[in-house]
This record gives C-alpha cells, sequence and structure tokens, in this order.
C-alpha cells in the first residue's frame, strides 16, 4: 500500500502509481515535494514521442514529400492506444491538439497570402518569414513539452487552439 504525491491518492498495490507513474510513498509525510522522485525508467517515452514525433515527421516530410497534413496522426495513434496512460494520452491529445492549429494558422495565412499576392506580388518578402517564424515556435514549443514529458510534467501550449479535448 502506498500514497502518490503528485495524484494525492492511496494506491493498493505496486511501487509506482498507476495514474501518472511516481514513486508510492509508504505514507502521505514520507517524501519531500521539493525533492525529485525517482522515476521508473522510460516511463514517459511515449508521451515525450507524443511531441518529438511530429518534428521527425515534419523533416522526413519535406525531403519525401510525405503530405505535411499529417502531423497530427502520432497524437491520435497515442491518444486512442489501449496501453497509453492517461498522462500520456493527455499529452498525445495536446501534440495534437498543436498540429491541427498548425494547419489552421498555415491554412488561413496561405489564403490571405495568395489573396493579397494578387494585388502586390512583392508581399512576398513577408509572407515567407512569417510563415517561417510560425514553424520555428511551433518547433521550439513542441521541443519544450518533449521536455517537460519527459521529466514527468503537464504542458499545456500556449498558443494552442484546443480542438480535442
Amino acid at each position: 500500500m502506498g500514497y502518490c504525491l503528485s495524484c494525492d491518492k492511496e494506491q493498493k498495490t505496486g511501487k509506482f502509481c498507476l495514474v501518472c507513474g511516481r514513486q508510492l510513498s509508504s505514507n502521505k509525510d514520507e517524501i519531500d515535494p521539493g525533492k525529485p522522485i525517482a522515476l521508473k525508467s522510460g516511463k514517459y517515452n511515449l508521451a515525450m514521442w507524443a511531441h518529438l514525433s511530429p518534428l521527425l515527421l515534419a523533416i522526413l516530410g519535406s525531403w519525401t514529400g510525405i503530405l505535411l497534413v499529417l502531423l497530427w496522426l502520432p497524437g491520435l495513434l497515442i491518444r486512442g492506444s489501449a496501453k497509453a496512460t492517461d498522462f500520456e494520452r493527455r499529452h498525445g491529445t495536446e501534440s495534437m491538439n498543436l498540429q491541427l492549429t498548425s494547419i489552421v494558422f498555415v491554412a488561413a495565412y496561405t489564403a490571405v497570402g495568395v489573396f493579397i499576392w494578387t494585388w502586390n506580388p512583392l508581399s512576398i518578402v513577408v509572407l515567407i518569414p512569417v510563415i517561417s517564424i510560425l514553424g520555428i515556435v511551433a518547433v521550439v514549443f513542441s521541443i519544450i513539452a518533449a521536455s517537460a514529458a519527459n521529466a514527468g510534467k503537464e504542458y499545456k501550449y500556449p498558443i494552442c487552439i484546443r480542438f480535442v479535448k
């Protein structure tokens, strides 16, 4: 019998929490909340890969011509996996929401860009850097989210529309 400090729940069996995977304490006051808790090795890999796999797919997609519109697919697969924990499903959902938000932003910006470009072809000087900055921001936030997932922490993207809850 143990107690999970991060979930604030009692667990009847095992050494690790069934919800978040953190090490259980024999009583509520035994582990200092400020002290890092020893984690089960490899516990958060799937949550981390929910954020990193779209980056790898984007790199492969730019070289091989795979449709970049399918970057949300790894998040969906992790979210629907029978073996995934709630923690991993939440990270898969966050990753999927970021990718869907990116698709919406790029599609809207492209439509506006084409409309403006028909009037002024020099607007391409502004259009290409802005779309590049959007891509860089998405990569940076994905790396931050993967790092948080690997550390066993929750992460919510700040610029994300929550399409899937």
